[in-house]
């Protein structure tokens, strides 16, 4: 059962009507109504044009429950990792300079920390948003076949699939041969792109002694990957629009999403 919201058309004081246009990009879905709704709930009536959304309600205590609109998690994730790597490329313009004549640049411990800290945020967060991506595209109604490290083929359904599959097994494998389009690997740099962004990613998660070294320009770390500034939203967004659906079908999320 999927609960839902209603939000009547009828504008409080100073504040503009929502609509499916106006209504946040982040929500995973909203409609709205074609015909008036009587709530067998509560016995109200929403008028044409009353916004539809998914809702989810929690318990906070004996005497009270909230409930909230239901985000697009993909959407909740690659927000909160482009806000933290504008954060990290804004300390880069105030601090690194390109073209300066010193040929050793340093940072202040806090100024150094933060950038690491807003890169480790949309790299762990650019990641979350891709998987969440796939595991969502993964239709439900049909089972896949691999073979098992011992040669022997198993047929696994969905849920089986988002445990167990690794996500570089899901987006060069099971969602191509679900969604009958060709795989990225060897032929897109989403597949490429996808590599990179978990290699920093599982570095950052499984931090090996390795990383926690001193160490020159010649010795590659994860520190040094994350100076580097690669653009882990780029990456991620290369793998999610090699799968997305064109035209009206494509995600309201991802269609409304801002540019910057």
């Amino acid at each position: 059962m999927i609960s839902s919201t209603l939000e009547p058309q009828q504008g409080k004081q100073g504040k503009a009507l929502e609509t499916i246009d106006t209504a946040d990009w982040r929500l995973d879905t909203v409609a709205a109504l074609s015909a008036p709704f009587v709530s067998p709930w509560t016995g109200e009536t929403a008028p044409v044009g009353s916004l539809v959304k998914k809702a989810t309600t929690a318990r906070l205590n004996k005497k009270q429950t909230l409930t909230i609109s239901i985000p697009n998690a993909s959407a909740l994730f690659l927000n909160v990792a482009r806000r933290a790597y504008a954060e990290a490329l804004q300390i880069r313009l105030e601090h690194v300079t390109p073209k300066a004549r010193d040929t050793s640049i340093s940072l202040e411990d806090q100024t150094a920390f933060a950038y690491l800290e807003h890169m480790f945020e949309a790299v762990v967060c650019a990641h979350t948003a891709v998987e969440a991506y796939v595991n969502e595209l993964l239709p439900a109604d049909r089972s896949y076949d691999r073979k098992n490290k011992h040669g022997v083929l198993e047929t696994l359904s969905k849920d089986t699939i988002e445990r167990r599959a690794s996500l570089i097994e899901k987006v060069s494998t099971f969602l191509p041969q679900a969604l009958g389009v060709r795989s990225p690997k060897g032929v897109h740099r989403a597949y490429s792109d996808l590599q990179g962004l978990i290699k920093v990613r599982d570095r950052l998660i499984h931090m090996k002694s390795i990383d926690r070294k001193s160490s020159g320009p010649d010795v590659d770390t994860i520190w040094h990957r994350l100076l580097e500034c690669e653009s882990p939203i780029d990456q991620a967004m290369s793998v999610i629009r090699y799968f997305a659906p064109a035209g009206d079908a494509r995600p309201r999320w991802l269609a409304k999403m801002p540019k910057t």
